[in-house]
């Protein structure tokens, strides 16, 4: 009888261990997916403005008129906090040839060229008119970096693809193996 009651605490401790475990594992991985689907969201959003950045682009080229393009320059900004911290992070610098072509787009000028159901909501972006460059003022945080920069994070997000890549091409056998294997 007492074999049986020891048994019985063992089962119980061991089983709300593996309790634990699979809540901790389920928890990294929603905390995983929590933080790929933000990643992915802004950008989303920062090519929503890259495109239509290009259409302003093309048709204040074709009509001549740079009062097409809207925004605040960010010349005209150079008081701002935020700008004067991303000068200093040296997310773009005033030496840059295309420096006048930098609009700040706040929720206003989101909503006047037809993008209002983008969140923003702190901050804003900035938008090169010549490169078609979107920057999110107040960054995205990825671990312990920050991004500011749609060519950041399209950088980072084709790295973990091509890690990924990797790790999957090293857990396949090659085709020589597969064909010794075959042989044998």
């Amino acid at each position: 009888m007492k074999n049986q009651k020891g048994m019985g605490h063992l089962m119980l401790i061991l089983c709300v261990i593996i309790i634990i475990l699979v809540a901790i594992g389920a928890f990294y991985y929603f905390f995983i997916k929590l933080e790929t689907q933000v990643i992915e969201t802004y950008e989303t959003d920062m090519l929503l403005i890259q495109g239509k950045v290009k259409v302003l682009s093309e048709e204040a080229i074709i009509n001549k008129n740079e009062e097409l393009l809207k925004g605040r320059k960010v010349s005209d900004s150079l008081e701002n906090e935020e700008v004067k911290a991303l000068l200093e992070k040296g997310v773009f610098s005033q030496e840059e040839e295309s420096f006048n072509k930098y609009y700040l787009l706040e929720k206003a000028n989101l909503d006047e060229i037809g993008l209002g159901a983008i969140r923003l909501e702190k901050g804003y972006y900035i938008v090169n008119y010549d490169t078609d460059e979107v920057i999110y003022s107040k960054g995205i945080q990825v671990g312990e970096n920050t991004y500011y920069k749609l060519s950041e994070i399209e950088e980072l997000k084709e790295k973990e693809e091509n890690k990924a890549n990797e790790e999957a091409q090293e857990k396949e056998p090659t085709s020589e193996e597969n064909s010794n294997e075959e042989n044998n």
